[in-house]
């Protein structure tokens, strides 16, 4: 990446508006909060411990399925980039250091540099870069909630009794979120057009806001039809289940490693769980979230003392933050020694003489 693209990913990451430098102060603010309430039970010799217990062919097998999860994310985002001209020589290291971005910029504003780089390297729209990564992004979460209750559906006995019933108000919601998500930009409008008048009667200030956000829905719905193709949604859904599988298993061989032995709904329930903490955007790189939803999963479903749970929640929030940075640095190096895609081809009749 050159650095004027540089400059344009950190200009188009500034954030003037004052509400959002409130709410991104609060942010920081709680996250230094939770760090605080983790330091307080984590001590150096259970982290020290916890990595004696991890040989080398175990952090090898980890980042292995963690550089093969990103591969199978530029899979996906080239199914969902409906058949552009989108080379996987250029996919796959933007895809590297988008990732990256994304683990180390505050907010997830790293998200932004896919789209940057799409326009500046693959001379995509930004409509399709938007719609790619709306699409990959919903039905990323859509997998790991689905798997999330199943986890919990199975591991819990109190719910056996129930456990038809549950697994049939699971299928069911899983088929409601998916048709919402294949229909969501149809909906989105309807929804805009059954609310927005009586909205527009409210007070100028409001009414603005209201203007503002409907603008956004409508952009939102613009890219939520480009999902609306039975090959692409069922493609994009079946790479999704891929990269939940490439997730877990870098996971799992970690914590396989610190010596966790668990029935596999427990396990399922706690890496989903790490996994879905990740993809908040609520505090600066994860932090002190992603901790709290691993030590709050080992502790429940595997029964571990908090110190142990803290001090394992560290090593895999600190493994996914070194492995997206090894990775984005290999994007990087590729993605500047590369040349950018060519333009469309001018047509032939616009290049030959008129007679």
């Amino acid at each position: 990446m050159t650095d004027s693209e540089s400059n344009r990913v950190a200009a188009a990451s500034e954030q003037p508006s004052p509400w959002r430098r409130r709410l991104r102060l609060a942010s920081v603010a709680f996250t230094v909060m939770l760090l605080f309430a983790l330091a307080q039970e984590l001590r150096l010799d259970k982290f020290d411990d916890l990595l004696a217990r991890v040989d080398r062919g175990a952090w090898g097998l980890a980042f292995s399925a963690y550089f093969a999860l990103n591969i199978v994310r530029a899979l996906r985002f080239r199914v969902l980039l409906r058949g552009a001209s989108a080379p996987l020589r250029l996919l796959v290291p933007i895809t590297l250091y988008h990732n990256f971005l994304v683990r180390a910029l505050p907010f997830k504003l790293g998200e932004l540099s896919y789209i940057l780089l799409l326009r500046s390297r693959l001379r995509l729209s930004v409509e399709q870069g938007l719609s790619s990564l709306a699409g990959a992004r919903l039905l990323e979460l859509l997998i790991v909630a689905l798997v999330f209750a199943w986890a919990l559906l199975s591991g819990a006995d109190q719910l056996a009794e129930q456990r038809d019933e549950l697994a049939a108000s699971i299928a069911l919601a899983f088929s409601l979120s998916a048709s919402s998500l294949y229909f969501g930009g149809s909906l989105i409008r309807r929804g805009l057009f059954l609310c927005l008048p009586p909205l527009k009667r409210l007070p100028p200030p409001t009414a603005r806001l209201v203007d503002s956000l409907a603008a956004r829905a409508t952009r939102l719905a613009s890219e939520l039809d480009r999902l609306r193709q039975p090959r692409i949604f069922l493609s994009a859904l079946f790479l999704s289940c891929f990269t939940y599988s490439a997730s877990f298993a870098a996971n799992f061989v970690l914590l396989r490693a610190l010596g966790l032995e668990l029935e596999p709904a427990g396990l399922i329930a706690i890496i989903s769980l790490g996994m879905f903490a990740s993809a908040l955007p609520f505090t600066p790189s994860g932090f002190g979230v992603v901790e709290v939803a691993w030590r709050t999963g080992l502790v429940q479903f595997a029964g571990w003392e908090g110190a142990d749970a803290t001090a394992t929640a560290f090593l895999l929030h600190g493994f996914q933050l070194a492995a997206a940075g090894l990775c984005g640095l290999l994007g990087y190096v590729a993605i500047h020694f590369s040349a950018p895609a060519r333009s469309p081809a001018t047509r032939k009749s616009d290049i030959l003489p008129h007679r």
